[in-house]
């Protein structure tokens, strides 16, 4: 070979020869060019993205009506970015947090099944012997999550996927460290971006966050008041210039609300099912505001109340419509792209478009896990394993019913070596190339963030800087005891002024009760005729 030949071969032309070119056309398919092409795009589009939109806010004023969240130009996505930048100027430490579980198991004790109370079971409760089971006997355990395996980086999002009864809820209970009534085994392994377990639920509870599908608040306090006591309680001690502790709650709150369609909500009263107040899908967006608003400094405009990196929402697209619970998934998605927040989503029924916002997808069978992996190779990964994925059906709705014997159906001659109970479908994916594939990222995700590495100081350094004055470096609040205090007290007497009718009803019913008990004991004689009276006073000074 000559040496011109070799220099042409062994380096990079600007332009091929017509044969050369020739061979390569014909070698590269269309299918090659497309794989190709979806391979980078989900690479490069968030950064694509993020630095487009970068671009366009470097331009914005200070004075734009897009930063107000009073106004109707309102964008959320320009003031959150322009407000991490902002923190970014000033040297404002932000957090982030991935998580890394490996044989996870988790399980529960309590009794299978419940009765309804009555009269007779009452009174003979004393008398039945499986009162005393419990003191006598451990109560019987049963594991609810088999050997979960898997890891989410920060900036990632996680569908969590399974019916009714699946271990939806328990496994986003445990990553976020809501181990209530659940017992870890011993040799499950799990930690975030370097920082041990229990480390992480003892000193850095704040940075976990999870949202349970039933809504829980105080009914009579009105949406501002209840949105702005979240925000005080996470108020962080380092600031933006200028931003006092009360222009920054107001400032959140409005933002907030603004973001979910809750404005017109202000001064009106949450309600629950006896007390009148906003609509139901009103009171679930109330709840999202509220936990929303902890996942980090706001992207999207809820995520300022409390800035966790590590979020798990369970159901918490239920009472939303269709149009409202997209919204809300891609508010995190943003969340995600601009602060590097991770989040777990489990949904029900979710649409195209919402299954498309996430990066991975966890798949449970009767507290087993069947998928862990990148949304986009969940279908191909089952319909290789045989199922049949019907037209006109989501991604999400297909995943689901894989485990629904109903549901599901095989493909034609599959029919015997699909599998079919939860263990078959564990087996087969410890056996996959995508399981294979997990634990080498799993591996990449240690060797990156080593226990007590880089990723412990890092989130140490941001929560002491948020932590007010007085606050222990070990405490997982960011406020001090007496601030504390003073704002459930201010909340005891907001519940009060604002349920003004039991409290006046409460105050004179005591009144009237103390004139009818004084009455009993007014000119009472001293002596033995009196001795009647008085004892009826002792009797209801008793009571």
């Amino acid at each position: 070979m000559s040496t011109s030949e070799s220099s042409s071969t062994g380096s990079f032309p600007n332009r091929a020869d017509p044969e050369t070119a020739s061979q390569i056309s014909r070698s590269v398919t269309r299918s090659d060019i497309d794989a190709i092409s979806r391979i980078a795009s989900s690479v490069c589009t968030p950064a694509r993205r993020r630095e487009s939109r970068g671009a366009a806010l470097d331009t914005i004023a200070e004075d734009d009506p897009a930063l107000d969240p009073t106004r109707k130009e309102f964008d959320a996505y320009k003031w959150a970015r322009t407000k991490l930048n902002q923190l970014d100027e000033e040297g404002i430490l932000r957090k982030h947090a991935g998580v890394v579980f490996k044989n996870l198991s988790v399980s529960g004790s309590g009794a299978a099944l419940q009765l309804q109370e009555t009269v007779d079971s009452t009174l003979l409760a004393p008398f039945r012997p499986d009162i005393y089971r419990g003191i006598i006997h451990s109560a019987p355990k049963r594991q609810i999550l088999h050997n979960f395996d898997g890891v989410l980086r920060s900036g990632e999002m996680l569908m969590v996927l399974g019916r009714p009864g699946s271990g939806c809820s328990t496994f986003q209970k445990t990553i976020c460290g809501e181990l209530h009534g659940l017992d870890l085994h011993p040799d499950s392994v799990m930690h975030y971006n370097g920082i041990p377990m229990k480390k992480m639920h003892k000193e850095f509870k704040g940075e976990c966050v999870y949202n349970q599908e039933v809504d829980k608040h105080f009914p009579h306090l009105t949406v501002g008041e209840t949105l702005e006591f979240a925000a005080s309680a996470r108020t962080p001690s380092h600031r933006l210039a200028g931003d006092s502790r009360k222009k920054y709650v107001k400032e959140t709150t409005q933002v907030a609300m603004a973001v979910l369609g809750l404005s017109h909500t202000y001064n009106t009263r949450v309600g629950d099912d006896y007390i009148r107040g906003v609509s139901g899908g009103e009171r679930k967006r109330v709840s999202i505001a509220e936990m929303a608003g902890k996942t980090k400094p706001p992207p999207k405009g809820f995520g300022k109340f409390a800035r966790a990196p590590l979020a798990a929402w369970d159901n918490s697209t239920r009472g939303l419509d269709a149009a409202s619970a997209l919204e809300f998934v891609k508010a995190l998605r943003i969340s995600a792209d601009l602060t590097g927040s991770c989040h777990a989503v489990a949904t029900y029924q979710a649409s195209q478009a919402i299954y498309d916002v996430f990066d991975k997808v966890i798949v449970l069978y009767e507290g087993r896990e069947i998928y862990f992996g990148p949304c986009k190779q969940a279908e191909k990964y089952f319909t290789t394993m045989g199922w049949v994925n019907p037209p006109r059906q989501t991604v999400g709705d297909f995943l689901t019913s894989v485990t629904n014997p109903q549901e599901r159906k095989a493909q034609e001659g599959m029919e015997d070596t699909v599998p079919r109970t939860p263990e078959e479908f564990e087996r087969y994916w410890k056996g996959s190339p995508e399981y294979a594939a997990l634990l080498q990222e799993i591996k990449q995700y240690e060797s990156e963030y080593p226990l007590g590495g880089h990723g412990q100081e890092d989130v140490t350094a941001g929560k002491r800087m948020e932590q007010a004055k007085h606050v222990r470096p070990g405490s997982p609040y960011l406020i001090s005891i007496p601030m504390q205090l003073k704002l459930c007290m201010i909340r005891a007497y907001q519940r009060i002024w604002n349920d003004k009718a039991s409290t006046l009803t409460l105050l004179v019913g005591r009144i009237v009760m103390s004139l009818v008990v004084a009455s009993i004991f007014f000119d009472t004689p001293d002596a033995t005729a009196g001795f009647f009276a008085k004892g009826s006073l002792l009797f209801f000074a008793t009571l």
